[in-house]
């Protein structure tokens, strides 16, 4: 199943793999509810497609690392699940003491062949058991290590 993202006005164009037409469809009526689209071409052919609202590309990671937050000291290994130019998600390897709003420091080494070392700072935005999300807080820093490697 293909992925496609939307843009500003929550739209996407959908291009027949088999005629080639292409049809501009408004999918804010999907953003709370499902992500799948399916449909047919006006020349008969399926079509089925998964639906991203998210600004970004965001790429499945298993990297290690670690994270310190910031005032408390906490420190603790974790894994990059996946990281995007905007944010990143992580799983903790052991309970945490996390909350949302708390500032982490994170740092991790990408697995490119230049095994480029990230140090970030981020907020966090949802937590989930082990599983915390953040967005860094500066996005220039790295920007070219990250931009390079997700696009890899």
């Amino acid at each position: 199943m293909n992925t496609i993202y939307t843009d500003d006005t929550n739209r996407v164009s959908i291009i027949c793999p088999k005629c080639g037409f292409e049809q501009n469809i408004d999918v804010s009526k999907f953003k709370d509810t499902q992500k799948k689209l399916k449909g047919r071409c006006r020349c008969g052919e399926p079509y089925q497609y998964t639906i991203e609202f998210r600004k970004r590309y965001r790429k499945d990671v298993r990297l290690p690392g670690k994270y310190s937050i910031l005032g408390r000291g906490e420190k603790e290994d974790i894994i990059i699940r996946d990281l995007s130019f905007t944010g990143i998600r992580f799983e903790s390897l052991t309970p945490h003491q996390i909350l949302e709003d708390d500032t982490l420091e994170v740092t991790f080494k990408l697995d490119n062949h230049r095994r480029s070392k990230i140090r970030k700072l981020v907020k966090v935005i949802w937590i989930r058991d082990l599983i915390v999300a953040a967005n860094y807080i500066e996005t220039k820093l790295y920007e070219n290590d990250l931009e390079f490697y997700l696009k890899e």
